[in-house]
């Protein structure tokens, strides 16, 4: 799982211990993680396979944590938030792959412009170039 940093990191564990058989995978994505330098001034993202969608959900919203603007957009994902931490939650292993893929290769590129990553992101999950 992720190592804590600080303590506005601290509801991050608290929603991932509490939900900890439900959890497959978690790993941090986004900009603080693929571009270097990383910014200062964004939020964290990770990126979290679950075996229960609405399970995790819900057990989010109790630790605090807030759905975002896409609930279940196609089946692939639901982001919640939470102070600085955004999560994107999936129980889709396809979709987890291929948006760590995603993140991966903005990292390897460095894609410090968010419309390139923005790009990317949608060429590689939705074949959208």
């Amino acid at each position: 799982m992720l190592s804590i940093d600080n303590k506005r990191e601290l509801g991050l564990v608290e929603i991932l211990s509490t939900s900890t058989r439900n959890v497959i995978q978690s790993e941090p994505v986004g900009s603080r993680v693929t571009c270097n330098p990383p910014p200062t001034d964004t939020d964290m993202d990770v990126l979290v396979l679950v075996r229960d969608m609405k399970k995790f959900v819900d057990d989010a919203v109790v630790a605090g944590f807030e759905v975002g603007g896409s609930f279940i957009c196609k089946d692939d994902f639901t982001s919640l938030t939470r102070g600085e931490i955004n999560l994107i939650v999936t129980q889709d292993g396809e979709f987890y792959r291929r948006f760590w893929c995603a993140s991966r290769l903005a990292k390897r590129w460095n894609l410090l412009f968010k419309e390139d990553r923005i790009r990317l992101f949608q060429a590689v999950l939705y074949g959208n170039g």
